[in-house]
C-alpha cells in the first residue's frame, strides 16, 4: 500500500511541475528551455505567470512578465534575465532577421519574436546531461569575445573595401593556437548519433570536415559541427556517442583557426546545404555550459592592452567592435537605434581599426544614425587613478578624432588615410567602477574617427 501510495505521489508531482512549467504549448524545446513565437500583443502563461511581448524596437523588445515590465535584447551574446521563477531571453525577432540576406538561419522564426523561457530553478542545459563542446583536458579558456557570435552582423571581408554582410549561423570558437593540432578535442554535447561526416570538397586543400549529430533525448535536435581538421576525425556515420566522447579537432579557414558550432531543429535530417537553416539561438546555454564549469563573473580590468579591428588571426577573433555585455567587461555603449549592435571595422595584413561616423553600415539593412556626435567605450576596473593612452586614426581613410578619457581631452587629431598616432598619456580617477573612453567625429566634413588601441593601468 505505501509503495502504491509513493507512486502515486511522483506521478502527481511530475504530472504538476509539466503542467506548470508549460502551461501553453511551445513551438519547440531544447534541453529546459522552451520556445515561444509571438506577434506583438500576444501572450502566453508559463509556470503560471503570464508573459506577453508588447513591443519591438529594432533588436530591443518590451516583454512583460507578471506585473514586471523589461527591454530585452535579442540575445546574440546576451545573457537570459531572471524574474521570478522564470528564466527569459529573446532568441530572435524580425528586425533582426531583417539584416540576414541568408534568410533560411531564421527559420524558426515565424512571428515578431521568438522568445525562450524556462525555470529559474533549473539549468537551461543540464550539466549531468550535457556537456561543452571543448574538452577542458588541454586547460580551454573561452573568453566569449570573438566576432563570430549568434546571429552577428559578421563581415567576411576584413578590409571592407567591400563588406559582404550576413548574419552568423552559430558560435565560432577560437582554436587558432590548435589549428591542425591534436588539441583542444571538440566532443559531443550530449548523448547522440552521427548523421554523417563529410570531408571532400570543403576547401581547396581538403583540410576541412564537418559532422552533424542528432540527440538522443530529443529527436529532431541536431548539431552541427564544421571548420573540423580531416586528418583529426574520431567518429564515423551511425556511430552511437556518449556525452563528451571526442568527435574531431579544429581547423578553421584559410586564415583563422577556429571551430563553428550550431544547433538546428528539423523535422528531417539536414543535408550540408541545410546545416545552418532552422538556426537555434542557444547563446545563453553553451554560455551556461562554460560557466558552470568555470565560475561566472563579470569581468574587471586594472590594466589592459584592447585592439581593435586587427585580422582574426592575428586577435582571437576579436575586434572588439561589439556592444557592452557586463560578462565581457568592455564594449560600446550602443543603444535601440543600433540594430547590429556593433559597430564597424577595418582590417589590414596585420593591423586594424573600428571605422567610427555619424551613419554606420551604410547601403546595407542594418543601416543606423548615431543621434550624438561620439561614441563611448566603457571598460569595468576596480576605482582608483589610472595612466590611459590610445592610438588614433583609419587604415584606408583620412581621419578626424578628439578623445576624451573619463572627461579629460586629449587634443583633436586630423590624419591622412593609415596614418596612427598615439595620444598623450592621460591620468584619470574613477569612482563608479567604470572606465569611459569617449569619441568625438568630425560632423562637419564628414570625416571618420578610428581608434586601433587603448592601454591602461591603475596607478594606485
Amino acid at each position: 500500500m505505501k509503495k502504491k501510495l509513493f507512486i502515486f505521489l511522483v506521478l502527481f508531482a511530475v504530472l504538476f511541475y509539466a503542467n506548470a512549467q508549460q502551461a501553453d504549448s511551445a513551438d519547440f524545446l531544447w534541453g529546459n528551455g522552451f520556445y515561444y513565437n509571438l506577434n506583438v500583443g500576444e501572450s502566453i502563461t508559463f509556470n503560471q505567470v503570464e508573459v506577453k511581448l508588447l513591443k519591438i524596437e529594432n533588436h530591443f523588445n518590451k516583454v512583460k512578465i507578471g506585473e514586471d515590465t523589461l527591454w530585452l535584447k535579442v540575445a546574440r551574446r546576451t545573457v537570459p534575465e531572471q524574474l521570478g521563477g522564470v528564466r527569459i531571453f529573446v532568441a530572435d525577432n524580425k528586425k533582426v532577421k531583417a539584416l540576414s540576406s541568408d534568410s533560411p538561419v531564421h527559420s524558426l522564426l515565424t512571428k515578431d519574436a521568438l522568445i525562450c523561457l524556462s525555470d529559474s530553478r533549473i539549468p537551461l542545459l543540464d550539466p549531468s546531461q550535457y556537456i561543452f563542446p571543448v574538452s577542458f583536458n588541454d586547460g580551454f579558456v573561452w573568453s566569449a569575445d570573438e566576432e563570430s557570435y549568434m546571429f552577428s552582423f559578421y563581415n567576411t571581408d576584413e578590409t571592407s573595401k567591400q563588406p559582404v554582410y550576413s548574419n552568423f549561423a552559430g558560435i565560432g570558437f577560437d582554436l587558432h593556437n590548435a589549428r591542425g593540432m591534436m588539441k583542444h578535442w571538440l566532443v559531443a554535447l550530449e548523448n547522440s548519433r552521427v548523421v554523417w561526416v563529410e570531408s571532400k570538397g570543403l576547401d581547396e586543400a581538403g583540410n576541412q570536415a564537418c559532422v552533424l549529430l542528432e540527440s538522443e533525448s530529443q529527436p529532431g535536435i541536431y548539431y552541427y559541427y564544421s571548420r573540423l581538421y580531416a586528418k583529426n576525425l574520431a567518429v564515423k556515420k551511425g556511430q552511437n556517442l556518449v556525452r563528451g566522447d571526442a568527435i574531431g579537432t579544429a581547423w578553421g579557414d584559410n586564415t583563422w583557426g577556429h571551430f563553428q558550432f550550431t544547433v538546428v531543429k528539423s523535422q528531417t535530417e539536414p543535408t550540408l546545404e541545410e546545416c545552418r537553416h532552422y538556426a537555434i539561438n542557444g547563446f545563453p546555454q553553451v554560455f551556461g555550459l562554460y560557466f558552470q564549469h568555470n565560475g561566472y563573473a563579470a569581468r574587471s580590468f586594472s590594466r589592459g592592452r584592447i585592439q581593435f579591428g586587427k585580422p582574426r588571426h592575428a586577435n582571437n577573433n576579436q575586434k572588439n567592435s561589439m556592444a557592452f555585455e557586463p560578462y565581457s567587461g568592455k564594449g560600446w555603449l550602443l543603444g535601440k537605434w543600433n540594430v547590429a549592435d556593433r559597430v564597424e571595422w577595418v582590417s589590414g595584413r596585420n593591423d586594424g581599426n573600428v571605422r567610427l561616423k555619424k551613419v554606420l553600415f551604410e547601403g546595407t539593412p542594418a543601416q543606423c544614425k548615431n543621434p550624438k556626435n561620439y561614441f563611448e567605450y566603457q571598460i569595468t576596473a576596480p576605482n582608483g587613478t589610472y595612466r590611459i593612452r590610445a592610438k588614433v586614426g583609419d587604415l584606408f581613410l583620412p581621419s578626424w578624432q578628439k578623445l576624451e578619457f573619463e572627461g579629460i581631452a586629449s587634443p583633436a587629431k586630423s590624419l591622412d588615410a593609415g596614418e596612427t598616432y598615439w595620444t598623450g598619456e592621460r591620468v584619470v580617477k574613477i569612482n563608479d567602477g567604470t572606465l569611459n573612453i569617449r569619441i568625438y567625429m568630425d560632423e562637419e566634413e564628414n570625416r571618420v574617427a578610428g581608434l586601433s588601441e587603448i592601454v591602461f593601468q591603475r596607478a594606485y
